[in-house]
């Protein structure tokens, strides 16, 4: 059963730390292999995670997808070593078509399969769901991108904030129900069970389901427990 933790976005300072030493904890391993795949940030790699997980005495590599020299040998090998793989946010659709190109999607599914962490904020956190809701269509405007599929949902992250809760008015033209987090939220998918955590210094920050089976009504997870439980 796989591992995933979906951050809506933020959590820093110490509450980043205690949640990396809970990702830590789900691998398994005191020292695990660390690997970054920055595709939705163009290949831009986000150096303070790299910094922060060498520090803590990680042997940390990155996937550069966009790169010409990669080959469908090097993604399987890089992703079959890592014990946790992180992906920082940017486009979803440039992540998912370079995704799809280079074939990390059928490896990144085997990882899921083989107990690897799965972690990430943003592009980051949607890119684990069958689809997410992103501002990557021409001009900047949102549109539904299809993804992994690892979590049967779509994915809304950010979404305390105006800007993102312009999925109000999208909400039912998608088939699928959504999980929607707030920025210092994260949804857990732990071997088949989901939880939520929240940073200690925004502890009112909530996770919403808009439930498709019950005319897209919107839930917060946190006050509706069972709901959670049955996903």
């Amino acid at each position: 059963m796989g591992k995933i933790v979906a951050m809506g976005g933020g959590f820093g300072g110490d509450d980043g730390i205690e949640l990396m030493k809970y990702i830590f904890e789900l691998s398994g391993k005191e020292k695990p292999n660390y690997l970054q795949i920055p595709t939705a940030g163009y290949d831009m790699p986000d150096v303070g995670s790299l910094a922060n997980h060498a520090r803590w005495g990680c042997e940390t590599d990155i996937l550069y997808l966009t790169h010409a020299y990669i080959t469908e040998e090097i993604v399987a090998e890089k992703i079959r070593k890592a014990d946790i793989i992180y992906v920082p946010g940017g486009n979803l659709k440039f992540l998912a078509d370079w995704w799809k190109k280079t074939k990390a999607d059928k490896y990144l599914k085997e990882a899921f399969d083989d107990g690897k962490v799965l972690f990430g904020s943003s592009s980051g956190s949607m890119c684990w769901f069958k689809q997410g809701f992103d501002d990557c269509a021409p001009l900047g405007e949102f549109m539904f991108v299809d993804v992994l599929g690892l979590i049967p949902y779509n994915n809304v992250p950010h979404y305390e904030g105006a800007f993102w809760q312009t999925f109000n008015e999208w909400a039912t033209k998608t088939p699928l129900s959504t999980i929607a987090c707030e920025n210092n939220t994260a949804l857990c998918y732990i071997d088949g069970k989901y939880s939520i955590k929240v940073a200690s210094d925004r502890p009112d920050a909530r996770v919403w389901f808009f439930d498709a089976e019950d005319g897209y009504k919107r839930y917060d997870l946190r006050q509706h427990p069972e709901i959670l439980e049955r996903l």
